[in-house]
């Protein structure tokens, strides 16, 4: 059995309005019973070492304020073996496109794109008759029934995608898993990698800090398998940060 722990970034509201953020994205980490064990582990240990009280929820925005503490999550999260990280995200700025123009359309359809990417992942990883517990993190606001509908309106259009290995479909709360918790702290290594400070500046260390656990492709390329940027992957190779051989040969 696979699990996976999906986490959202960013806001979906529309570009350019006041408080959007400029990146609406998802991290997933797909992970083994063995692994899985490990990251609990790895976030209790965090939850110690920052001193997150008791029925409190660990969170990249409440407990990771400064660098110092981003570093240490990248250096324990990213000594867990056997995790395969997948990230998607949309630049708002850069689309065109009418999904993003409504708040519940662009979540299903970002959604969508992280779900097919975890069970080719899947797939690719144990073999077709591998099953998978999905846990998307719950989102105040939206009707995760909607996203379900979407998903299943989409199967008939997307042939290839092995949904049979879906074992159980789950929007959560982040106080229900530990590992929705560690889903949090990886999508703020996306966040502080694609997503400008008020100085224009991005951090791109985090991610390179796990950057050998994401999902890679032909030639050891993560994009887009495990790096998807929208409305085109070329978006998230701009970053100085982006190091791919595979990329810079071709």
């Amino acid at each position: 059995m696979l699990y996976a722990y999906i986490d959202e970034t960013g806001d979906r509201g529309l570009a350019g309005k006041p408080g959007s953020s400029p990146i609406f994205g998802m991290a997933a980490i797909l992970l083994t019973e063995e692994s899985a064990r490990a990251v609990r582990a790895a976030v209790k240990q965090l939850r110690v070492e920052f001193r997150v009280p008791d029925g409190v929820v660990m969170s990249w925005k409440e407990h990771l304020k400064t660098h110092a503490r981003r570093m240490r999550a990248g250096q324990v999260l990213s000594a867990i073996p056997d995790v395969c990280l997948i990230y998607v995200y949309c630049q708002k700025d850069a689309v065109t496109g009418r999904y993003v123009q409504d708040r519940e359309l662009f979540y299903n359809y970002v959604a969508l794109k992280m779900y097919k990417s975890i069970l080719w992942a899947a797939r690719a990883w144990k073999g077709p008759n591998e099953r998978v517990n999905t846990r998307f993190g719950h989102v105040r606001g939206h009707d995760h029934r909607s996203t379900e509908e979407y998903f299943r309106a989409q199967r008939r259009y997307e042939r290839t995608v092995p949904w049979h290995m879906e074992n159980g479909l789950r929007w959560v709360s982040a106080d229900r898993f530990l590992e929705s918790q560690a889903a949090d702290l990886y999508g703020g290594f996306l966040r502080s990698a694609v997503w400008p400070d008020e100085f224009g500046n991005v951090e791109g260390r985090f991610i390179r800090d796990v950057w050998h656990q994401i999902r890679r492709g032909n030639g050891n390329c993560p994009v887009p398998l495990g790096l998807m940027s929208m409305p085109t992957n070329e978006l998230v190779k701009q970053f100085e940060w982006y190091e791919c051989p595979h990329c810079e040969a071709a």
